[in-house]
């Protein structure tokens, strides 16, 4: 008996899945198909109908970022997409996405690490406020949310400025607020907001993002937006940070 294939060339129907999702604007699901090792397993065979699942193994950090309800909304979503494209395959159904924790080979010194945990060493909100757009890309043990946002603190650090990436804010007064800034920028004694804009991870209109603001803004913090497509490379992002540097400059004359 021949073996039962699954009906797409898997890297391709991945790639599909998440254009469509970035139509939808699902950072999160995007995240965790990128961040995430997909396999799909022939779940079922009846009446000549093949029914596929797709299991997906997050790392670790990623899968318990999520609640117990992003979790299900977010395998729901992959769910609906990816069966739409099986409406060409009529042998062919997709039945369910199942999201779990990833096993992960055990770094040396391990233990320690979970010791000095426990005494509070390395403990970080950072990254963790937003679970509708989770940062789950790492770099020099900071947490970041796509490619452009770590090329961009590449290219702050290099410049030589006192930066902090998805730094968590909380204001308690009427309602209790957190929130959480692509980066923090001090300059000479000004504080900037810096924003990334219009990537897959990025999908939330500046209008939006400003609101999210407000908190900061009202203080007198000030907001510099920067799309993605302009720190695709260090050389561009270098360019780009001369820019905020010289509008800096320019605010603090102004004071």
């Amino acid at each position: 008996m021949d073996e039962v294939k699954f009906p797409f060339p898997e890297d391709d129907f991945l790639a599909s899945v998440v254009e469509a999702l970035k139509m939808r604007g699902d950072a999160r699901a995007i995240a965790s198909l990128i961040e995430g090792q997909c396999n799909f397993l022939l779940w079922s065979e009846d009446f000549g109908i093949s029914t596929w699942r797709m299991f997906v193994a997050l790392p670790v950090p990623l899968f318990y970022a999520m609640t117990e309800e992003d979790r299900e909304a977010t395998e729901e979503s992959i769910k609906e997409v990816a069966s739409s494209f099986f409406s060409s395959t009529p042998g062919d159904h997709f039945g369910l996405v199942n999201l779990a924790p990833r096993i992960e080979q055990a770094n040396i010194g391990w233990r320690e690490e979970a010791l000095r945990f426990v005494r509070g060493e390395g403990v970080t909100n950072q990254g963790r406020v937003r679970s509708d757009n989770i940062a789950s890309k790492q770099h020099l043990g900071l947490l970041f949310r796509s490619k452009a946002e770590i090329t961009l603190f590449e290219a702050l650090t290099r410049a030589q400025l006192a930066v902090a990436p998805l730094p968590v804010f909380v204001r308690i007064g009427k309602s209790y607020n957190r929130l959480e800034p692509d980066f923090i920028v001090v300059y000479k004694g000004l504080t900037f907001v810096v924003e990334v804009d219009g990537d897959t991870y990025h999908r939330e209109l500046p209008a939006e993002a400003d609101k999210r603001l407000i908190p900061l803004t009202y203080e007198g913090v000030e907001v510099r937006r920067i799309r993605a497509s302009e720190v695709g490379n260090d050389k561009d992002a270098d360019v780009v940070v001369r820019d905020l540097i010289q509008f800096m400059a320019k605010r603090k004359e102004a004071r």
